[in-house]
């Protein structure tokens, strides 16, 4: 059967355990949403560092767990329904993916993917030497660790309100059944250590990068149960699409508050037409509704951060500058800008009609011209893996 007849949820099953076998090859991943010029790994980052491999586990549905999104860093440490915390965190697996930060190589990471690779946000090894956490092991360049992981990145429930084309075709809830009580089992054997096993380290939780936090009855129990003072050293951050972040849910979960360090809100959109394509099953209304009184609490400093997020395809692209205006308006600290990957939704050659970037796409030019635009050389913006792109159009005018 070919790829493209399977139902989506199983075509992506399939690229996913593909491109897993390749990165434990040593190989770069085959598929992707970019063409085969731009998945270069050239990029020479001897003498940078990235810290996700030494603080950060990202939980996935099958108990998978990653040391970055796994879409940046396919290299799966292990599955914590068969390993200890510490089994994954000082495996083999993660030996070998620091291994390569530290000598420049960065091999198991998609160049063309991540964002801080993208935008030369990597710090240096000296920087990272003088790490309150794991700065010693990085001036030893130690490959086992003594601190565990601590940024724990809950993805492990897909659950959520919305439905967006760019993500899946079908909306996911499980709030009830073996998915639930999955969901729930593998984030409380996670957390045990750092929740009930007496941790006195500062630790982060980040819920979620795969749904939403208020649509998933997994999330919702814990963060209406967590009492932040018990745990004055762990902090959260949410990532929500911010129709569900209501008066009412932002109050049950009011122990917490004080923890809150983050929060990411998609919009994908500068208007309600075009995120009524972008983002369905939301609400527009709602959604400035519910930023406006977040800005209002980041302004008098209840919210330590606060960060709106968009991510571009053909849809959405000529919204761009007016994006940056909109999260300026309702009080974000920051607009940050991300390019739509290949998740499996729509066949390959399908997708790539999404992705004006690509040389060949008929709207390329008028992308380039959106990325001219002198507002993405503000500091409020953050380009992403999409800065290249900005790169790319200001010398092509240069040059003209």
């Amino acid at each position: 059967m070919e790829l493209r007849k399977l139902p989506t949820r199983a075509r992506w099953w399939v690229r996913r355990q593909f491109d897993l076998l390749r990165s434990r090859l040593g190989l770069q991943p085959a598929r992707g949403s970019e063409s085969s010029g731009d998945r270069s790994r050239e990029i020479d980052l001897k003498g940078r560092f990235c810290s996700n491999p030494f603080r950060q586990l990202d939980l996935e549905p099958n108990g998978a767990a990653f040391a970055c999104c796994s879409s940046w860093l396919p290299t799966t440490m292990g599955n914590i329904r068969h390993k200890s915390l510490d089994e994954m965190w000082n495996g083999h697996a993660m030996q070998k993916v620091r291994e390569s930060i530290y000598d420049g190589s960065f091999r198991y990471c998609r160049h063309d993917r991540c964002p801080v690779i993208k935008d030369g946000r990597l710090p240096s090894l000296e920087e990272a030497e003088q790490h309150p956490v794991f700065g010693q092991a990085v001036k030893e360049r130690r490959t086992k660790l003594d601190n565990p992981p601590v940024f724990l990145n809950l993805v492990n429930d897909r659950s959520c309100n919305l439905y967006c084309p760019s993500c899946r075709t079908e909306r996911i809830v499980h709030n009830e059944g073996e998915e639930y009580e999955q969901a729930a089992e593998l984030q409380a054997r996670l957390l045990e250590p750092y929740l009930e096993g007496g941790y006195q380290g500062a630790f982060e939780l980040s819920i979620t990068g795969s749904g939403d936090p208020f649509a998933s009855r997994a999330y919702r129990e814990l963060l209406y149960s967590l009492d932040g003072e018990q745990y004055p050293n762990m902090k959260v951050a949410l990532q929500t699409n911010g129709v569900l972040l209501t008066p009412r849910n932002w109050e049950r979960m009011k122990k917490l508050h004080g923890n809150v360090s983050t929060i990411l809100i998609s919009f994908d959109a500068a208007t309600e037409e075009t995120y009524n394509i972008t983002r369905r099953g939301g609400h527009w209304a709602t959604l400035l509704d519910n930023c406006g009184r977040m800005g209002e609490l980041r302004q008098r400093g209840e919210v330590k951060y606060m960060r709106f997020d968009f991510v571009a395809q053909i849809d959405n692209f000529r919204e761009m500058p007016a994006f940056v205006d909109l999260a300026r308006k309702l009080g974000a600290d920051h607009a940050y800008f991300s390019k739509m990957l290949d998740w499996g939704t729509w066949p390959h050659e399908e997708y790539l009609e999404k992705c004006p970037w690509e040389t060949a796409h008929p709207e390329h030019e008028a992308f380039m011209e959106v990325m001219r635009n002198p507002i993405f050389d503000d500091p409020f913006v953050i380009l992403g893996n999409l800065h290249d792109y900005r790169t790319q159009a200001l010398a092509a005018t240069e040059g003209a």
